[in-house]
């Protein structure tokens, strides 16, 4: 299934790659059942800071009216408060292993770090990040946000948090970054609560686009951005944001958009799939997609249980998920999905993830096994 709904009964592998939909078996081909599911593309996470996820979910007011104002709460409590004392005294690589944890359990495979790409990140990373992109943190905080966009390639997109608020000075950050000329086709917004309906419209306009972040936006301020003619433009996204102000992983978000009433199942996978990848400007080809030659990211769901298939991925838990695959190796999957890890040559042992038996692959486990730190819900025997 990809965003136009079903498409396919079976389709082969080869190596990293997708080679064939719909063609008969061959002789020497191994063959797996996917017993009724949905094998969708890997999920794109839009937005997450990724060195923070080992946070527990804070805040020191009922509601903000601007993020400004959480940052100096969280930013007054670094050498007070126990919960922000300990994650920062964790080291960077295990923080960041943990994040890639966070995301591949819950079927993303491409995840947009939106801070500098640590070192960890560039080589040897067990998921895709994005690398192609420049981004500024927002017009109050960080880089000058005309020198950071002039770095950019025109083919490259560049982000920034913006009217991550309710109050005046939220709308307001929409014109000053136009008057700095910066609202560009290649300009991606970050959150955009405080957008009014004509801002929404010039940044269609303009080429722009949204990552919606509505699980940190509620938690934050108790409302959220207008997501509907972004996504009817497909110029919406969605994001995670880290645990410290988002929700538990990318399918607890899509929860939150679902119930935020907005917009449709399709729209949905649309945010998470191929909609965030030309977003992005992912260069691969077949980000996002199913197709011949596109990269065998791919995720098993189980059986849809409504006529909607698109509903499939709204009413989810990771513990369900039936398999994950990145570039053709299985990472985490359940125990019927024992021949997916045979046939690829994957090594693999058994975890619980939430209580629930899983495969996973050695390599990561080992990696896993290293780490100071640990992901809330993963067991790994010893």
């Amino acid at each position: 299934m990809t965003a136009g709904g079903y498409h396919h009964g079976s389709l082969r592998l080869q190596g990293d790659k997708i080679t064939a939909l719909d063609e008969p078996p061959r002789g020497r081909d191994q063959i797996i059942d996917g017993d009724g599911g949905l094998l969708i593309p890997g999920l794109i996470n839009a937005h997450d800071h990724l060195e923070l996820n080992t946070f527990k979910r804070l805040k020191y007011r009922a509601y903000y009216t601007h993020s400004r104002q959480w940052i100096e709460d969280i930013e007054a409590r670094f050498e007070s408060d126990p919960d922000l004392i300990e994650p920062r005294r964790q080291p960077l690589a295990d923080r960041l292993l943990m994040s890639a944890l966070k995301n591949l359990l819950s079927g993303v495979t491409t995840v947009c770090h939106h801070n500098p790409l640590h070192p960890p990140l560039r080589r040897n990373y067990p998921m895709r990040v994005v690398k192609n992109y420049n981004f500024c943190h927002s017009l109050f905080r960080g880089e000058d946000p005309s020198t950071s966009y002039h770095r950019t390639k025109d083919r490259d997109p560049w982000m920034i948090h913006l009217a991550e608020g309710v109050e005046t000075e939220a709308e307001a950050e929409f014109e000053q970054l136009d008057r700095l000329g910066l609202l560009q086709q290649n300009t991606v917004l970050v959150h955009g609560v405080g957008l009014t309906f004509q801002q929404r419209q010039t940044l269609i306009e303009r080429g722009g686009g949204l990552i919606w972040c509505p699980g940190s936006n509620l938690f934050l301020f108790g409302q959220t951005a207008c997501a509907q003619e972004l996504s009817q433009a497909g110029k919406l996204a969605l994001g995670s944001d880290s645990r410290l102000s988002g929700e538990f992983d990318l399918l607890a978000e899509l929860q939150v958009a679902h119930q935020a009433g907005q917009l449709s199942p399709q729209a949905l996978f649309r945010s998470v799939t191929w909609d965030a990848a030309r977003l992005l400007r992912l260069r691969e080809g077949g980000r996002g997609q199913i197709i011949p030659g596109g990269p065998a990211d791919l995720v098993l769901l189980p059986p849809p249980v409504e006529t909607d298939p698109f509903a499939r991925l709204l009413d989810l838990t990771r513990a369900q998920i039936e398999l994950v695959l990145l570039a053709g190796k299985p990472v985490v999957g359940s125990p019927r999905m024992q021949p997916v890890f045979e046939a690829t040559k994957t090594r693999f042992d058994s975890v619980a993830v939430d209580e629930i038996e899983k495969l996973m692959s050695q390599e990561l486990i080992g990696r896993v096994r290293k780490a100071s730190v640990a992901e809330p819900g993963l067991e790994i025997g010893s």
